[in-house]
């Protein structure tokens, strides 16, 4: 289902004008090439080894298109692409001397923020370039540059018999998961990609580069909120030493379970006992959507649970046994195979973006009435082009995550055992008033929804309608990421519509 997406948002694109990479290479608006300040970037230019890629250069509309799409009309004044820890602190130093727009900067590694932080008007620093992987055996860790993605360290780590917690999807930049707390298929048996995390360097807004690790002479403050307090908000991540875990024997099992449209409440119910019968065994992301084209109806809604299971095929199926016997599934996939095989076959593709969503976090599970809640609101759905990709899923997130308390790192969700996602997705071929329907219909569901979850929302999955954001990002946690803020950035020179605020600005409802 998911190559047919893809495919089928690469037909749309054609059809609008242009394949998918045709999109990203459209000229730049003659806006964007007439701005001033060319002068001032100049001295940029010179101080870094990277490229400065400006509007009309070579390689700049390949380097300025955000992986979430819905971002592509965004022109950054410039893009650098830096090669190491001294351009990104040429960048903090020459950022602090311009004023007004001018000032104005993003920081990219993947670029798929879903909010569309990752890219900027004026200043886009992108430490892409920075992809080194170095991998200790002796001391089982890796040392990972702040450009590298999934795929580059999945890459290093295979042939090391060694593995980090995870995301699935490949382009994804490893700094931005970790800084936002990490959720991947090992969540539930390994932790958060940041609980894994032995340090981090970064420069600061003061154009000093810091290690910050848990020791107390190196900035153990802002190494807390380095695990979970999300990317953008205290400096410039260059690089991150992993703690690894042995893989070199590892078999596990994988799973595509789908049961065609009947008993949806049951079968959902059913499998969040599984979960919790089996917290640190078993990483699912199950999901409610449409299974076919067509007017929307109850009927219409297959339920699909889809992972990996720390164990052999036959515990697996033996553990499953109860959501099975509800229904027959129409599709039944169970496959032992080695770690890094399965890695391979949990791994989503690279779409559009285009598409918005919404998260909130649950605890326990959802009750039979959420479960009916939500498919009520999916019925509802106004229509578009994919109306396959409008769903509900839930992301495993407890098991080992739950070992932690809430303060023991900036990620604070330690009591929730799912991540809830509510999502709408189009493509070229929709409309504005098809896309401006779809974003009613998902705000329309995200609040009957209120009711039966926590208050509480992933950071990296961020929304700009996301209401009391600060408290649902970070929760009890936020006094202290204030205070860090505080100590790191005083003038709030990392500064975006949802960056962690200081002390003055915190609100009482976010």
């Amino acid at each position: 289902m998911i190559l047919d997406r893809r495919r089928f948002l690469q037909s749309a694109a054609i059809v609008a004008g242009g394949s998918a990479l045709g999109r990203a290479v459209d000229p730049v608006p003659a806006s964007a090439l007439s701005r001033p300040g060319g002068g001032a970037l100049d001295s940029l230019s010179k101080a870094l080894k990277g490229r400065l890629l400006r509007p009309g250069d070579d390689g700049y509309a390949v380097a300025a298109w955000p992986n979430a799409g819905r971002w592509a009309d965004v022109h950054p004044r410039a893009v650098a692409l830096c090669t190491g820890p001294d351009d990104v602190r040429a960048c903090v130093e020459w950022l602090q001397g311009q004023k007004g727009p001018s000032r104005d900067f993003a920081v990219r590694s993947g670029g798929h923020n879903y909010a569309g932080f990752s890219t900027t008007d004026g200043l886009l620093i992108d430490v892409k370039p920075m992809n080194r992987i170095t991998i200790d055996r002796g001391t089982r860790t890796a040392v990972v540059e702040a450009g590298a993605s999934n795929q580059d360290l999945a890459d290093a780590l295979r042939g090391a018999g060694f593995a980090v917690p995870s995301g699935r999807c490949p382009t994804v930049g490893t700094s931005g998961l970790v800084l936002g707390g990490g959720w991947g298929f090992s969540a539930t048996r390994h932790g958060l990609t940041c609980d894994s995390l032995r340090s981090t360097e970064v420069v600061t807004a003061d154009g000093r580069l810091r290690r910050a690790a848990e020791a107390r002479d190196l900035d153990p403050d802002l190494f807390w909120a380095a695990r979970g307090g999300g990317g953008g908000n205290f400096g410039v991540h260059t690089s991150f030493i992993f703690d690894l875990y042995d893989v070199k024997n590892v078999d596990v099992t994988v799973f595509n379970i789908v049961w065609p449209a009947t008993r949806q409440v049951e079968i959902v119910l059913a499998l969040q006992q599984i979960q919790a019968e089996n917290a640190t065994t078993l990483s699912t992301r199950t999901k409610i959507a449409p299974s076919k084209v067509g007017v929307p109806t109850r009927d219409d809604l297959a339920v699909q649970t889809f992972g990996q299971f720390w164990g052999p095929p036959d515990q697996f199926r033996a553990a499953m046994a109860k959501a099975i016997s509800i229904a027959d599934p129409a599709i039944l996939e169970v496959n032992g195979m080695s770690y890094w095989s399965a890695r391979d076959y949990l791994v989503t593709d690279d779409p559009l973006g285009l598409y918005d969503l919404r998260s909130r976090y649950v605890k326990g599970g959802l009750s039979g009435d959420a479960v009916d809640t939500m498919l009520t609101q999916m019925t509802r759905w106004p229509g578009g082009s994919l109306r396959q990709d409008n769903m509900g899923i839930l992301f495993a997130v407890g098991g080992k995550v739950k070992e932690k308390r809430p303060e023991d790192t900036a990620y604070v969700h330690r009591q929730a055992d799912y991540i809830f996602e509510m999502e709408t997705t189009w493509s070229p071929l929709d409309t504005p008033a098809v896309v401006a329907r779809q974003k009613e219909w998902l705000a329309g569901y995200f609040d009957a929804m209120e009711r039966h979850v926590m208050q509480q929302s992933y950071v990296n999955f961020p929304s700009r309608s996301l209401p009391d954001w600060q408290r649902a990002y970070y929760g009890d946690n936020l006094g202290r990421l204030s205070q860090v803020k505080l100590q790191y950035d005083p003038h709030e020179f990392f500064r975006f519509p949802q960056s962690v605020p200081l002390p003055s600005r915190v609100s009482a409802r976010g």
